[in-house]
């Protein structure tokens, strides 16, 4: 079996990130709300008035939500530490079409063709392979930054949340989607921010942004993203991520 950090290198990881960033309507049996979630997370950065100057998609996986940033932004920038997802990010940025192979049935399968979102400006958008934990000291800062299902995946969040402040501006926005659905094979559990109890009382992962965020940022809405992970043509994995948006004072 893959270790943790191998399996987003196979074949199989980056085919499930390619459907569920760029996976069309027909291609999921559910419902329409929880439909292309990579993009509803590139519009949260809409939702407040902000600078559209430079946008950060960390942990962008295969790029979707990078993509659709790039439409409004003059520079995206979209990181991952795997560079399987990086490198399918790249070609789809390059105007190639990939090719993927989806569950049907069992052992069948279809394959499928996936291509660059209509809106995408390439020429504004940038991928590279990096630590969400300890970015590049040369990236500059930015007016909005995205964290989209990345702090439950990290080995230690309260870190990455910590030191996210330096990247982004007065008075830009970030926002974080999670489920928050804490694993030890992701994030040992002393690192978990919630889903544990603290002298019998329970930990909450919202609680735990909302101490380690307002230091630096402004709280400005709270609210529930559903989304798919399709297994094959009649089973969907159906989750809600907590999405919250804060503002750098």
């Amino acid at each position: 079996m893959p270790s943790i950090d191998s399996f987003y290198e196979t074949d199989k990881a980056i085919s499930e990130y390619l459907l569920f960033h760029y996976g069309t309507e027909e291609l999921f049996k559910g419902p329409s709300e929880a439909l292309d979630f990579a993009k509803r997370c590139a519009e949260l950065a809409l939702r407040h008035p902000i600078k559209l100057g430079r946008a950060l998609d960390l942990g962008c996986a295969v790029g979707r939500s990078a993509c659709e940033l790039s439409a409004h932004f003059d520079e995206t920038i979209g990181i991952d530490f795997s560079h399987g997802l990086i490198a399918a990010a790249e070609r789809i940025r390059n105007g190639a079409s990939i090719d993927t192979e989806i569950a049907t049935e069992g052992k069948l399968t279809e394959k499928i063709t996936l291509t660059l979102p209509p809106k995408a400006r390439p020429d504004r958008l940038h991928f590279q392979q990096g630590d969400a934990m300890q970015l590049p000291t040369d990236i500059g800062t930015f007016d909005f930054a995205l964290l989209a299902n990345l702090i439950d995946r990290l080995p230690d969040p309260a870190r990455c949340l910590q030191s996210i402040g330096k990247t982004i501006n007065s008075r830009g926005v970030l926002a974080i989607t999670s489920p928050y659905t804490w694993l030890a094979e992701y994030t040992p559990e002393d690192k978990w921010l919630g889903g544990y109890l603290r002298d019998g009382e329970p930990v909450l992962t919202y609680q735990s942004l909302q101490e380690i965020l307002s230091p630096e940022f402004e709280e400005l809405e709270a609210l529930d993203m559903p989304f798919l992970i399709r297994e094959h043509t009649r089973k969907n994995q159906y989750s809600i991520a907590h999405a919250t948006l804060w503002r750098k004072r």
